[in-house]
């Protein structure tokens, strides 16, 4: 058995998120199916993060055993030429038998895109989340300065979760990327569900002033059992990159590659 991580893009809005769910269009369900075809064997192939049903990526990670050794160049055209549109691996490389590309991430960048204008867009509407009110990006910046660092990110999900809710965020930022277009940046250690999306909501909030900056920072280590705010949509989210130490991608582990 040999196994190997890819980089795999999608577009979310065909499919109702990364993990397999039986009867449903999925992105891990259709990596497996392909896997199956190629292979004849039922191949299981997790990823570093489970996006949620119409979330992108642009950097999602999958490793899954193949039954021999293959040349991932060569492997990467059979794959997709048989995935379906919407999802295409970028790279492909073999790594140790214990690589898990969920546990042995070292960060996750995400990234959610806002359109910040009075007019929607016939094409960004797929990839972006309108909002055509007035936006202070000086003052989302300073909600994004507080979020650095270890905090309780209780009251930034949806669900309570059974693992300790406290992240790192090492880094979290808003630009203007293009006329109009803003990009919220969040990288962290891991993240809680659906945390992205509601600290884009609060970030958001804080931007328009329906929520003072104060409040937004009293919510940071609260501990709340309720979200702080209402999520973003989903389609305006891409899970962006994902890295690990490079000794975690050995062939052997504890050696450097």
């Amino acid at each position: 058995m040999a196994r190997y991580l890819v980089t795999m893009e999608y577009r979310g809005t065909s499919f109702h998120g990364f993990q397999k769910q039986p009867g449903l269009p999925t992105i891990q369900g259709s990596l497996e199916s392909v896997l199956l075809a190629l292979t004849g064997q039922e191949i299981r192939a997790p990823g570093a993060g489970r996006t949620d049903t119409g979330a992108h990526a642009f950097g999602q990670k999958a490793a899954f055993d193949l039954p021999h050794e293959v040349d991932p160049s060569k492997t990467i055209i059979g794959l997709n030429a048989l995935l379906p549109n919407g999802i295409t691996i970028t790279s492909m490389m073999q790594v140790w038998d214990g690589f898990d590309p969920r546990r042995n991430a070292e960060w996750r960048e995400y990234r959610y895109f806002i359109l910040n204008r009075s007019a929607p867009s016939a094409l960004l509407d797929e990839f972006t989340y309108h909002h055509p009110g007035s936006l202070d990006i000086d003052l989302m910046n300073k909600a994004c300065g507080a979020c650095l660092g270890e905090h309780d990110f209780s009251a930034f999900r949806s669900k309570s979760q059974d693992e300790s809710s406290v992240r790192t965020v090492l880094e979290c930022r808003v630009r203007e990327i293009m006329p109009g277009v803003l990009s919220l940046l969040v990288r962290a250690d891991s993240f809680l569900y659906r945390m992205v999306r509601i600290l884009g909501g609060a970030i958001v909030a804080v931007g328009n002033r329906k929520m003072e900056l104060e409040d937004f920072t009293r919510y940071l280590d609260s501990g709340a059992a309720k979200p702080c705010a209402e999520p973003l949509p989903a389609r305006g989210l891409f899970l962006w990159r994902v890295t690990y130490p490079p000794e975690t991608l050995s062939r052997e582990p504890g050696l450097k590659t």
